[in-house]
């Protein structure tokens, strides 16, 4: 009996020690996801550098060109967000204004508190963009969204 105890101790201690590092090493890698996409593109960008240089055991040529190309990409993708940031404003702004609507008076203030912890973090984030982003009004009129044919409200 006493040895069957042991055998258990030692079970229930080894098996206690894989959920802890299973948990910890988990923890570890969503930390590490986070804070690549919360990076945006560039360092999304950056890991997929790395893994290919580590997976494809790229020469130094072979890394200078990736290296090229990858900048090539990031100066396209800032273009790219540059064009459709004032889309995806007016997107979230709709949004926002109408949470608004559906809340109870004493929701809208806690709602904006949310709204404006969200923008800060970003703007800790993206710097001056998020900064340069207006806080929409009740006063600020919002543009219709188009309903595709067909559908109806």
């Amino acid at each position: 009996m006493r040895t069957l105890k042991r055998i258990l101790g030692v079970l229930l201690i080894f098996f206690f020690g894989v959920f802890i590092g299973a948990a910890v090493t988990g923890a570890g890698a969503m930390q590490k996801l986070r804070e690549t996409l919360m990076g945006g593109p560039e360092a999304v960008m950056d890991v997929v550098v790395k893994r290919l240089d580590r997976e494809l055991k790229l020469d130094e040529e072979q890394k200078r060109k990736l290296q090229g190309i990858v900048d090539d990409a990031r100066i396209k993708l800032r273009q790219s967000h540059e064009t459709i940031r004032p889309q995806v404003d007016a997107t979230l702004h709709e949004a926002e204004d109408r949470t608004r609507a559906i809340l109870y008076p004493a929701q809208v203030k806690k709602f904006d508190d949310i709204i404006a912890r969200s923008r800060a973090k970003w703007k800790g984030r993206e710097g001056a963009v998020v900064a340069a982003t207006p806080v929409p009004s009740a006063a600020t009129p919002v543009p219709a969204t188009p309903v595709p044919a067909g559908e109806a409200k």
